[in-house]
């Protein structure tokens, strides 16, 4: 039996860019404007390598990016059409291949669920200090945004680390409102990274009866992200980076030491550090190790969704225990 491969892919939403939203900011390292929109040319060239290579994950749709507006009741300044092409493309081609989920509401500031409008915290800050009872709304409705949207979702990702020092609430929650919004008793979410660990391997977060949900952690780093900050796009910058997950002989990268370790390589990429500010340098890197991965790793490792992981890890949850993270 192949074990799993998987890509993360956070921070994606229809035109916004959610990274110039909440970026530190606003220019490259190198000088340059951040770009303030994604067009949807983007989200279709991702498509592309994404069926070229067969490749699965989990692709997170921000629900109300940057605080704009939402994606059911449109975001202003964007044509409600530009909005609807961007969600069909990813119900009818994404879908097919990616676990979708929110990456909550805003990925910006909190917003105020009771009352209406937005607290003065962002989302990382306001959740620092939830509880299960507080947690679930927020994150159902995030999920009811994909839902109407004509999206299903099958687990949650955090913006930042986003619940991080509630964890086990956050869990909880997690489990209550997916049930409560899909009627799924089974779910994964995605906050916390296992990098240069060995054995690093998703866990069973919460088995209560019927009812688990699945972490599944980000084991690489995001070598992409460094594209955005250059307008470098040769053949031998790309591959220079590429050689940082796996090189070309596969011989050697951050992918094959994951794999020396008995983990399971599980990419993360941003959906800025794939734009690339306009360039998509990032994607020509993903393109560039993705075939390398074929070349090298497709007779024993295949691509796998968050979702399938999740059902993977649930057929012997025992395999699978939590680590210690009290250091």
């Amino acid at each position: 039996m192949k074990k799993p491969i998987s890509l993360i892919i956070d921070d994606p939403a229809p035109r916004v860019f959610v990274y110039y939203e909440h970026a530190a900011k606003r220019v490259t390292d190198d000088g340059r404007p951040l770009l303030n929109a994604v067009p949807n040319s983007f989200l279709l060239d991702f498509c592309a390598v994404m069926e070229r290579f067969g490749l699965r994950g989990k692709f997170s749709v921000v629900p109300m990016p940057g605080g704009r507006g939402d994606i059911v009741h449109g975001i202003p300044g964007f044509p409600d059409s530009e909005i609807r092409e961007w969600l069909d493309t990813v119900r009818t081609r994404v879908a097919k291949q990616f676990s979708i989920c929110p990456e909550m509401l805003t990925h910006a500031q909190a917003v105020d669920i009771a009352g209406g409008g937005f607290l003065d915290v962002n989302e990382k800050v306001w959740a620092s200090t939830q509880n299960a009872s507080t947690l679930t709304p927020y994150i159902a409705k995030a999920l009811a945004l994909l839902r109407d949207a004509g999206l299903e979702a099958s687990g949650v990702t955090s913006p930042w680390d986003f619940g991080i020092e509630v964890e086990s609430e956050y869990v909880r929650a997690i489990s209550d409102a997916i049930l409560q919004v899909y009627g799924r008793k089974d779910c994964w979410y995605f906050l916390r990274s296992r990098r240069h660990v060995p054995n690093a391997l998703p866990w069973v977060a919460l088995s209560e009866g019927d009812r688990h949900v699945v972490s599944v952690p980000a084991t690489a780093s995001d070598h992409f992200w460094q594209t955005m900050h250059t307008t470098d796009t040769s053949a031998a910058y790309i591959s220079r980076i590429a050689d940082s997950l796996i090189t070309a002989d596969g011989s050697s990268g951050e992918i094959i030491d994951i794999i020396a370790g008995g983990g399971w390589p599980i990419l993360i990429a941003h959906w800025q550090s794939l734009f690339s500010n306009g360039l998509g340098t990032g994607l020509k890197v993903l393109a560039e190790v993705a075939a390398r991965i074929e070349a090298h790793l497709s007779d024993r490792f295949e691509w796998m969704s968050g979702e399938e992981i999740m059902r993977l890890v649930l057929k012997d949850p025992e395999r699978y225990p939590m680590p210690d993270f009290s250091d």
